[in-house]
């Protein structure tokens, strides 16, 4: 009886290190704005305010150059388009250094803001995963969605102290720098959104 239950016991304690091994290695962790480089994003870009809806597009295109540095590193092009429509009494000054300055918000805030950025790499991408960070708001990973052909973690940030009240959501795919989609919310009320519609590698 006994060496049946020390082998029980022995085969539960490998069971559960495997499990943990498994969980382990399929949480996933993301950094993000870690461009591998030769990389092309194009993003359509909804925002609402007083009740006006705009739209536009973002394109972050980065190509390694025949150039090196000084110290022999890798040098590579970056360009930023913005494409939208503005009607006559809209251009002005901002128009002239891109449409952010039109529409009220700036581009950073709409794709993650900095402040939670940081969460991110604190924490497992799994299904199931819920975090509280430091009163800061709460994270849940509720699924997975697909967008634009890649696959990614639908991850909502709700409020410390209501936590029926969505701050913001992304579907974030690890292997990528940037989120597949980003909503921010304002009293549960869509405020702006930015999704991926294109992205290859060169």
């Amino acid at each position: 009886m006994r060496s049946i239950s020390k082998k029980f016991i022995i085969a539960l304690l490998i069971g559960l290190l495997l499990f943990g091994i498994g969980q382990a290695v399929w949480a996933e962790k993301w950094e993000p704005y870690q461009f591998k480089g030769n990389e092309y994003f194009e993003y359509k870009i909804l925002l609402e305010e007083d009740e006006e809806k705009g739209e536009a597009i973002y394109i972050l295109d980065i190509k390694e150059s025949s150039e090196k540095s000084t110290s022999g590193e890798e040098v590579f092009e970056v360009s930023y388009t913005t494409k939208g429509t503005l009607t006559k009494d809209e251009l002005g000054a901002e128009t002239a250094f891109g449409l952010w300055g039109v529409y009220g918000i700036s581009l950073n805030m709409l794709v993650i803001n900095p402040a939670y950025a940081f969460f991110f790499s604190q924490m497992d991408l799994k299904v199931g995963e819920k975090m509280n960070f430091f009163g800061a708001g709460i994270i849940k990973v509720i699924g997975k969605e697909k967008i634009a052909g890649r696959e990614g973690f639908v991850c909502r940030l709700f409020q410390a102290d209501e936590e029926d009240k969505m701050i913001a959501e992304w579907i974030i795919d690890p292997d990528l720098a940037l989120p597949l989609r980003s909503k921010i919310f304002e009293d549960n009320e869509l405020q702006g959104q930015i999704e991926l519609v294109k992205y290859m590698q060169y």
